[in-house]
């Protein structure tokens, strides 16, 4: 048989409820306002009406948008810590287009033998594409991290589609390419601690 006052005290439960979610940690912070102790360093506000003690969850992961800003790390950095005996190993993704060897053939990209310090689209025989043939110089160690990070966003049009977003990963590639994929080993960039790195780019942009 239905209860005819099962609809009251339904409503009764969760009147309850509601009044010992929002009423108890006022009676326990009065409690605490009156025998002088403190719970924590807050205060009543807007968000926190109450005056509950509590961490906003923002706050325990280092800020509102929930991460702290990564220490920026120079390439020359990276390199001291990299192995190039693990590049030797990440190369693999590398052997599907092209050649590790010396006097190695193109394939359906060019030859890597000696890269590092070679111009950019120079090997004999190879057909660039013109968005590389449009990118000046020589294949330094930092010109080439940017390339193995994302290859399309660096040169918009180039054939080859890359994106190594690991930069220990980047780093042992960089260091077996050019420490013994090459005829001559080709010198490290200097190791930049993070605070001089930010003091050179702040006195080349007061001098901008």
């Amino acid at each position: 048989m239905k209860d005819p006052l099962f609809g009251n005290k339904l409503a009764g439960a969760i009147l309850v409820v509601l009044l010992l979610f929002i009423g108890l940690p006022v009676i326990v912070n009065t409690f605490i306002a009156l025998s002088g102790g403190h719970h924590g360093d807050h205060h009543a506000s807007e968000e926190n009406p109450f005056d509950l003690a509590y961490i906003p969850y923002a706050e325990l992961v280092g800020g509102a948008e929930g991460a702290a800003e990564e220490e920026k790390i120079s390439l020359g950095c990276l390199l001291a810590e990299a192995s190039a005996e693990r590049g030797a190993r990440g190369s693999a993704l590398c052997t599907a287009c092209h050649s590790l060897e010396k006097d190695g053939a193109n394939g359906t990209g060019p030859a890597l033998w000696n890269i590092m310090g070679r111009d950019v689209a120079s090997v004999s025989g190879y057909s660039y594409t013109k968005a590389l043939q449009g990118l000046e110089g020589a294949w330094t160690y930092e010109k080439l991290d940017q390339y193995l990070y994302d290859s399309q966003a660096y040169v918009p049009g180039t054939q080859m589609a890359q994106k190594i977003r690991k930069d220990g990963k980047r780093a042992d590639l960089l260091l077996f390419l050019g420490q013994q994929v090459t005829d001559t080993p080709v010198a490290l960039p200097e190791c930049v601690a993070a605070e001089d790195e930010t003091v050179a780019e702040d006195a080349m942009e007061s001098d901008a």
